[in-house]
């Protein structure tokens, strides 16, 4: 380290000889640097009597590059760009501390949110920045702290725990005007249903839901066809038909009666919801993850049908 310190002895007039070989010009860099154009070239002419050899070549009102000078720039450029860079990464990551936490919309709108006060009120310190996507994001690119994701498999990532399980229902308002009388899964051929398009998954459908009863699927344009989950469980609570949705998430509206189920008809069982802590023990970063895994225990995952 000594040795390199004694051959970077010129490390400041290396910054200016990196703006005055972008510049062609030694007043320009000066007007750059901030500082005055004697002493760009008194910085230069000590770099080159260091090096034993010229940099430039001084013309009336530009300064062009010597060989020296152009194999000098091709290391110290790129350098000093790499350098700066690291720095202002350093110089974000300390000044943004809060906890970047990722989920879907509808985790994020029916379980995380009614939640999230007693988060705060408990840990008044930790500041979320809360990233909702319905795409997987990159979690390393995206430099994302937490994740909540949706699959059957356990994620193949450090630090995942399995938070709780979906169930799906047929599920309908009290002000609903059904045409039958909603006893078994065949009558539900003759109402109103409620329809995802879009990129949602097969499972999440009504013509899985139906095939998985024994039952040929009607088709979509039979009912109301929403390209959102938020729209489509919106639509069924104010009473425009039938929609498929998922348990524990739902149970707000079940619970205050918003929303029923049909008794009789089994849940479809569908995948898990997964906590994903990349925080290494960080200390916000415990403190979510121990908060969210606790109002997950509280949570009833299947409701009485």
């Amino acid at each position: 380290m000594a040795n390199l310190r004694r051959r970077l002895a010129n490390l400041p007039a290396l910054v200016i000889f990196e703006a005055a070989s972008r510049a062609d010009n030694f007043s320009r860099a000066a007007e750059e640097l901030g500082i005055t154009r004697v002493s760009v070239s008194r910085q230069i002419a000590d770099l080159e009597d260091w090096l034993g050899t010229k940099l430039f070549h001084r013309g009336h009102r530009s300064v062009t590059l010597t060989e020296a000078g152009l194999l000098l720039r091709s290391s110290v450029g790129p350098a000093l760009t790499g350098i700066a860079e690291t720095m202002g990464q350093i110089k974000r990551d300390a000044g943004d501390r809060r906890l970047s936490v990722t989920t879907t919309t509808a985790f994020s709108t029916y379980w995380l949110m009614p939640r999230l006060a007693d988060f705060g009120a408990r840990y008044p310190d930790v500041e979320l920045n809360l990233i909702v996507s319905d795409r997987y994001l990159d979690l390393q690119a995206e430099r994302v702290d937490i994740a909540i994701r949706y699959s059957l498999a356990n994620p193949a990532e450090a630090g995942t725990q399995r938070l709780f399980r979906e169930y799906l229902y047929p599920v309908f308002s009290p002000s609903y005007r059904r045409r039958s009388p909603l006893k078994q899964a065949s009558d539900l051929l003759q109402e109103q249903l409620l329809h995802l398009s879009g990129s949602y998954r097969p499972e999440a459908r009504w013509p899985h839901w139906f095939t998985a009863m024994g039952l040929a699927a009607p088709q979509e344009s039979a009912g109301v066809v929403m390209n959102t989950y938020i729209t489509m469980l919106q639509a069924a609570i104010e009473g425009q038909g039938i929609a498929l949705a998922g348990s524990p998430l739902i149970n707000r509206y079940l619970d205050e009666g918003s929303l029923q189920t049909i008794p009789g008809i089994e849940p479809l069982t569908r995948d898990y919801f997964y906590l994903i802590d990349r925080t290494q023990g960080r200390p916000d970063g415990r403190l979510f993850s121990a908060w969210i895994t606790e109002q997950a225990a509280l949570t009833k995952e299947r409701p009485l049908s």
